[in-house]
């Protein structure tokens, strides 16, 4: 099918976040442009993450971290019409192969951008099949895509969900996405279909408003996305919103040391 032909309105289509920084998720939330609910999802682990998102009744399922800036949103739904009309169940950057900040394990796909078929993982998705899947009884090379290698890599397994996207990779049809570094040296910036950029993507994250190198960097990020029209920023809703999300790390920490016990216990079948 022509993926132009596509028409999004027959899909239940959602963006979903993972979020620990009120003022970061505003700044990326402004630059999507998407016609499609936006959910900020707080208080889960990298892997658990992904589990909450499996539990939506919906069809496709729009991955974007709060530090990747959408620079093109019409190109972007072009390419979610392509994925789509192409049968992908999962697509994005490949964690190693493709840049220098990244020499992963390149069947994983990065988890900053990923469009993910929900509807169709659904049919074979179990949270202990995917945790207790064998990983070393498949030839890597022949899943991985190899006609992007450009960089370092390794076929390891080094982030807690690197059992999902390995599971993904080797079940189900999977579109990895090219890349190249921006100029500050630090922003992978993200290509569609024909190599046309519609996402940049920051990394270190972790460090917006604490380390003031990364903190200009990632607002020039926004500022070049959005062509200078972020709005500023309220003071107090500034200092409202950094408290919460210190309420909410303390929580997302106390949460996960107690469920980490009931699984010492057995009383969960995972965290």
């Amino acid at each position: 099918m022509e993926y132009k032909n596509i028409d999004l309105s027959k899909y239940k289509i959602v963006i979903f976040t993972r979020s620990m920084n009120a003022k970061l998720f505003e700044l990326s939330s402004q630059l999507i442009g998407l016609p499609f609910k936006h959910i900020r999802l707080k208080h889960t682990s990298a892997i658990s993450y992904f589990y909450d998102i499996m539990k939506y009744d919906i069809d496709y399922a729009i991955n974007i971290d709060e530090d990747a800036f959408v620079s093109d949103p019409n190109k972007l739904l072009d390419f979610l019409k392509y994925v789509i009309a192409n049968n992908y169940v999962n697509c994005g950057f490949p964690d190693g192969g493709i840049l220098p900040i990244r020499n992963h394990n390149p069947l994983v796909t990065n988890p900053f951008f990923n469009i993910l078929n929900i509807k169709e993982i659904k049919k074979n998705f179990n949270v202990k099949d995917v945790e207790n899947f064998d990983f070393t009884k498949y030839d890597y090379e022949k899943y991985a895509p190899n006609n992007l290698y450009k960089s370092e890599y390794q076929f390891d397994v080094c982030e807690p969900y690197y059992s999902f996207f390995l599971w993904l990779s080797i079940n189900y049809k999977t579109l990895y996405m090219d890349a190249e570094t921006h100029a500050d040296g630090c922003t992978s910036i993200l290509k569609d279909m024909n190599g046309e950029v519609i996402l940049l993507h920051s990394w270190y994250s972790r460090f917006y408003g604490k380390d003031e190198f990364h903190t200009k960097r990632i607002n020039n990020l926004v500022l070049e996305c959005s062509g200078n029209s972020v709005r500023e920023f309220n003071k107090l809703s500034d200092r409202i919103n950094s408290f919460a999300d210190f309420l909410s790390f303390y929580y997302s920490k106390l949460k996960l040391e107690i469920r980490t016990k009931l699984k010492k216990f057995n009383l969960i079948d995972f965290v």
